[in-house]
C-alpha cells in the first residue's frame, strides 16, 4: 500500500510539472498587433522631402568694424529628404556707406596731417578699409528637429530648425583700390573664400510657404583696416588675418512642387 501511494504522488507529481513547462498552442505564439508595422504618423504631409525652395528677403551684417551692409538676399535649396538639404544663398550690399559708431569716432579723432608717429591721417584710414559689396556660400543642411506649434489654440504652424556648413565667399570693396603692396595702407579688395556655417528655422504659414530666418558666419582671412599688423612698414597678404563675418537674415521661402505629397 505504501508502495502504491508514494507511485500515485510521483504520477501527480509528474504531471503537474509536465503541465508547466508544456509550449503554449502554436496560434497564440502567431498573435501580431495590428500596429505593429505600421508607421509612427499616418497622413504626415512632407512638407520638405523630395521639394525645391526658392526664398528672397533681406539681411544685415553683425559686427563689422567700420561699414554695415544692409543687404538683398536670395535663397534656393534641394530638399533630398525630410532632413537633408543641398542649399545656395547670396547677398547684395545696398547700402555700402553705412559707417559704424566706431568708425565715426575714429574719424573725429584722427589727424588730417600726417605726424611724426604712425598714427594715420583721416585720409589714410579710410582708403585702407573696406567693406562687404556681395557674399555668396553654398551649403548642406541637416534638419534634426520638426513639429508643430499653435498660437491662442487658433493659428497653427509647422517649423523646422536646422544647422548647415559648407564654404562662402565674400567680395571686398574699397573706395580707393590698392595698386601696391608697399605702402603702410592698403584696402584688401575681391573675392575671399573660407568655411561658411550657422543655423536657421522655417515656420511654415501652410503648405506652400514658409518664413526663414538664418544665422550664418563666413571665416575669411581680412584686414579690415588695411593697414600694416605685423610691424614690417607695408600692408600686404603677410597681414591677413581669419575674421568672422555673421550674416542675418529673414526670407520668404517658395516650396515647389506647391502642393507636397502625403505618407500613407
Amino acid at each position: 500500500m505504501r508502495a502504491m501511494i508514494k507511485g500515485l504522488s510521483f504520477a501527480i507529481a509528474f504531471t503537474l510539472v509536465a503541465g508547466l513547462h508544456a509550449p503554449a498552442p502554436a496560434h497564440a505564439q502567431e498573435r501580431k498587433s495590428p500596429l505593429a508595422d505600421a508607421p509612427a504618423v499616418r497622413r504626415r504631409v512632407e512638407l520638405r522631402e523630395k521639394r525645391f525652395e526658392i526664398g528672397v528677403g533681406m539681411g544685415t551684417t553683425l559686427g563689422q568694424d567700420f561699414y554695415h551692409a544692409v543687404m538683398v538676399n536670395g535663397r534656393l535649396g534641394l530638399h533630398l529628404t525630410d532632413w537633408l538639404a543641398l542649399g545656395a544663398v547670396g547677398f547684395f550690399n545696398v547700402t555700402p556707406k553705412f559707417q559704424t559708431a566706431f568708425n565715426e569716432k575714429l574719424m573725429a579723432v584722427l589727424p588730417s596731417m600726417m605726424g611724426t608717429d604712425r598714427t594715420p591721417t583721416k585720409s589714410d584710414a579710410l582708403a585702407g578699409m573696406n567693406r562687404i559689396g556681395e557674399a555668396v556660400a553654398a551649403q548642406a543642411e541637416i534638419i534634426p528637429f520638426t513639429g508643430k506649434f499653435s498660437l491662442f489654440s487658433k493659428l497653427f504652424m509647422d517649423y523646422d530648425f536646422y544647422a548647415f556648413g559648407g564654404v562662402g565667399a565674400i567680395d571686398f570693396k574699397a573706395d580707393t583700390p590698392c595698386t601696391s603692396d608697399t605702402l603702410p595702407s592698403c584696402a584688401v579688395t575681391g573675392f575671399k573664400i573660407g568655411p561658411n556655417f550657422g543655423g536657421g528655422v522655417h515656420m511654415f504659414a501652410g503648405q506652400f510657404f514658409a518664413l526663414n530666418f538664418e544665422v550664418r558666419d563666413i571665416l575669411v582671412r581680412d584686414n579690415p583696416a588695411g593697414r600694416d599688423e605685423n610691424g614690417d612698414g607695408y600692408a600686404n597678404s603677410d597681414d591677413l588675418s581669419w575674421n568672422s563675418n555673421i550674416f542675418l537674415s529673414l526670407n520668404l521661402t517658395f516650396f515647389l512642387p506647391a502642393h507636397p505629397p502625403v505618407s500613407p
